[in-house]
């Protein structure tokens, strides 16, 4: 999680960092977010933007180390808000006409960035970066002037575990200071990859339309090509939403049947299941396609299930499911289960990593 670096200590890569300071630019730099990993062209995307209580825009670069490329980012940056229209409602807080506040945080600046930077961006505020521990044992990010004048500090849990190291950067910076769900992700992920060696994770990052960040627990073939239906579970990440139940979403893959409306038939097949939950212990609601549909365009909850001497139409994935395990052929050989299974979070996922083991 930390690494020492000319006598101070850092975050082990930029991209936990970054999701570290994106969660608290209000405590830190008095912004409000507005997006991440903004795309401005193939080849750039901006850190952060926020915004500050006067409606300015803020274009903040983070790096690792030595700052002078994140000066030339912003100034690209800059010239790319001045010029384009932006019709994004994240951005209707800012007032574009406002002159931008341009901010680069580094873990140090030498004397020809500083220069450099002056000269080309005289009011750029630049900012250096390290975790700090106190006398009382507590560990703080703290970001300095350049005059070594502390801006501000916000505390930090610092995390020795190689699970949790083992995780992509963005769990790891959204989990910091959640520890009443942190130890239950860490006991779900340790669940899933103990289960059977050949799970593996796999991330994925989408950046367009609902930004989001993804983790799969999968099966890989030789070319290290995610197999078909070998995906048993994952966590969702929105950064930019703030959602009741929380940043971070999991689900599973079952078999289910789903109504295509463009087909206008039934498809069967493996697809994701969202597990509604706020402590990642208890389930509130499972949510698969057709309970989408339900709830967004009240369209009727129907699984139809046929095999030798069956022919039934359920009206929730749980009674589909449960007969569909009882059943199938392929499904035979696993438990029966029951509404009971159905209740917990480390009960569905048992469930979902006995039907991927015969898939």
């Amino acid at each position: 999680m930390l690494r020492s670096s000319k006598g101070k200590l850092l975050f082990k890569s930029e991209a936990l960092l970054e999701e570290f300071i994106w969660l608290h630019l209000q405590p830190l730099l008095n912004l409000e977010p507005v997006k991440r990993q903004y795309f401005i062209n193939k080849q750039n995307r901006s850190d952060i933007l926020g915004v500050n209580p006067d409606g300015r825009l803020a274009i903040l670069e983070l790096k690792k180390g030595e700052g002078k490329a994140s000066i030339d980012q912003l100034l690209r940056y800059q010239d790319f808000f001045r010029k384009e229209s932006h019709q994004d409602p994240n951005f209707k807080r800012v007032d574009f006409s406002k002159k931008f506040l341009l901010i680069a945080i580094a873990s140090h600046f030498n004397s020809s960035t500083i220069d450099y930077a002056q000269k080309m961006i005289p009011d750029c505020l630049l900012l250096t970066h390290e975790v700090k521990q106190y006398d009382n044992g507590e560990y703080f990010l703290v970001l300095k002037k350049l005059d070594n004048r502390i801006l501000s500090k916000i505390p930090i849990e610092i995390i020795e575990d190689s699970l949790f190291e083992s995780l992509p950067s963005f769990i790891q910076g959204y989990l910091l200071d959640k520890p009443e769900i942190r130890e239950r992700v860490l006991k779900i992920t340790q669940k899933i990859l103990s289960y059977n060696s050949e799970i593996k994770i796999e991330e994925k990052v989408n950046y367009t339309g609902r930004t989001s960040k993804e983790v799969l627990f999968t099966k890989f073939d030789s070319k290290q090509k995610n197999l078909t239906n070998k995906t048993c579970a994952g966590f969702v990440y929105f950064p930019e939403e703030n959602i009741e139940l929380g940043k971070l979403q999991l689900y599973v893959c079952l078999p289910t049947v789903e109504f295509k409306p463009r087909q206008a038939k039934w498809i069967k097949g493996v697809d994701q299941i969202d597990i509604q939950t706020q402590d990642f212990v208890h389930v509130t609601q499972l949510l698969d396609f057709n309970t989408i549909l339900h709830l967004d365009c009240g369209f009727q909850l129907k699984y139809p299930f046929q095999v030798t001497g069956i022919n039934e139409i359920y009206d929730n994935f749980q009674d589909y499911y449960i007969n569909y395990r009882k059943y199938m052929k392929s499904r035979k050989k696993l438990r029966p289960v029951d509404a009971s299974d159905f209740t917990s979070v480390d009960s569905i996922i048992q469930m979902a990593l006995e039907d991927w083991s015969v898939r």
